[in-house]
């Protein structure tokens, strides 16, 4: 049997249980989907994402409350919250979602957590590395360019993430709706992109993660529900561009190569350094006509 067999029979069950979250799904109709026999469907699964279907089921419909429950437009109550994700009572809802997020709802949606809290792996996670799995080896040769410019100044429209430390979680927190509102957002300079802040521009109460476009120093129309808007300086950037390929899942493995790339980059030689703490880092993400675009800050030694 082909290797890739088990990967794309699991992707089929994960896509059939993402489109239809929210109906009443069942394990016959799951399984069906990966061509192989329920004992083996349920095997594969496990194997690959270490969750059973219903483990899965479960802890993506969690994931997909927390969007709810923190959406400050979003007032409905958290039992509503609970029949919406599938759960048939409130107590049954707050008992799996703190099992599973190590805080109740109530305070989730009040944004009171521990000190030491850190949240769960997200669900789209799961979802996008099984699909990526296996995809990312390519025989061609294939090349990464890094190159300094000055970044000029600008402002930022922002979604500030609450928790998110990374893309999968942010997208998990707020969701990636953000992408669409902010693409609309008159005169942008560049692509939206999901960025990752210095501590200096991080508020309390709030994480690393946004989501960002970028417009002129004189920009003065509205903004988007929920985002503010901050003002960078000129700042020295490190831009890492991958080359185009030719299949759209390999997503993954573009992500990989350029995070190999500015892994092994020595700044240093050319007499900079990497200066994470000075300035946002850019993730424009990855397309097959376009490959996968990344800005690191550095400074001068």
């Amino acid at each position: 049997m082909n290797k890739s067999e088990p990967v794309k029979a699991v992707i089929r069950m994960q896509d059939y249980i993402h489109q239809n979250i929210n109906n009443n799904l069942s394990i016959d109709e799951i399984c069906s989907e990966s061509g192989y026999s329920k004992r083996h469907s349920l095997r594969i699964f496990k194997e690959l994402l270490n969750k059973t279907i219903f483990e899965y089921i479960r802890d993506l419909r969690l994931s997909m409350a927390t969007g709810k429950l923190i959406d400050s437009g979003n007032k409905e109550r958290i039992i509503e919250i609970a029949l919406d994700s599938g759960f048939e009572s409130h107590e049954g809802f707050t008992k799996a979602f703190n099992n599973h997020f190590g805080v109740l709802p109530q305070n989730y949606r009040n944004r009171c957590f521990p000190d030491d809290y850190s949240a769960p792996t997200p669900m789209s996670y799961y979802y996008l590395l099984i699909r990526s799995k296996g995809r990312n080896n390519m025989s061609e040769i294939r090349t990464v360019t890094a190159t300094f410019f000055k970044k000029p100044a600008c402002k930022l429209i922002i979604k500030r993430g609450i928790l998110s430390t990374d893309y999968f979680s942010y997208c998990d927190e707020i969701g990636c709706d953000i992408w669409d509102v902010l693409e609309k957002v008159p005169g942008r300079l560049d692509k939206v992109s999901f960025v990752i802040l210095p501590e200096f521009l991080i508020y309390e109460r709030t994480s690393k993660a946004c989501c960002a476009a970028e417009v002129p120093l004189d920009y003065n129309s509205s903004l988007p529900d929920g985002c503010e808007i901050i003002e960078l300086a000129e700042h020295t950037m490190l831009l890492f561009q991958g080359s185009p390929y030719a299949d759209e899942n390999w997503y993954g493995g573009a992500h990989d190569e350029i995070y190999n790339a500015i892994k092994n980059y020595k700044p240093e030689f050319y007499g900079y350094k990497f200066a994470y703490d000075s300035a946002p880092e850019f993730y424009y993400g990855a397309t097959a006509k376009d490959g996968c675009k990344q800005l690191v800050p550095v400074t001068i030694l």
